[in-house]
């Protein structure tokens, strides 16, 4: 059955092949994939296909109530289907039941597609993070406060 489900180690492999979807100089290595799926503080989902296929992944770290996106990576054939807005939602829930009070996350500036996502998740921009992805390539630090009237 398709949908969004907690990943597992033995979803490593289809993670490392999502990868494959950013530059190579962004990719994450498989060290760092597989200390997401095993540290006590981070939830790993994933978006299954009926076929079990892996289409998109998103990971979340939280430390004293806050919690941060750290990667949300979809296949190129899977783009523009609701996954990666399945993923942050699925992750907004796992935050709330943490009783966290805000999500942050980075994304560069120029990532349109992204922003419209996160605009539309009501993430707000709090601060800019200059060559954040190299020379020139900046990141918008976003927030969502998830304690009904409180903002940053």
């Amino acid at each position: 059955m398709s949908g969004v489900a907690a990943a597992s180690a033995e979803d490593l492999t289809a993670l490392m092949h999502l990868e494959g979807a950013f530059p190579a100089g962004q990719r994450w290595s498989e060290d760092s994939w597989r200390d997401e799926l095993s540290a006590s503080n981070r939830h790993v989902l994933v978006h299954r296909e009926d076929d079990n296929a892996v289409t998109s992944a998103a990971t979340f770290a939280i430390s004293d109530g806050v919690v941060d996106l750290h990667r949300i990576v979809t296949a190129p054939a899977a783009q523009r289907r609701g996954l990666a807005s399945a993923l942050v939602a699925a992750g907004l829930e796992w935050a709330r039941e943490r009783g966290a009070s805000r999500v942050l996350l980075e994304v560069e500036a120029t990532n349109t597609a992204a922003l419209a996502l996160y605009a539309r998740q009501d993430f707000s921009p709090i601060s800019e993070r200059r060559d954040y992805y190299g020379p020139g390539a900046h990141a918008v630090v976003l927030e969502r406060c998830l304690i009904e009237g409180e903002q940053s």
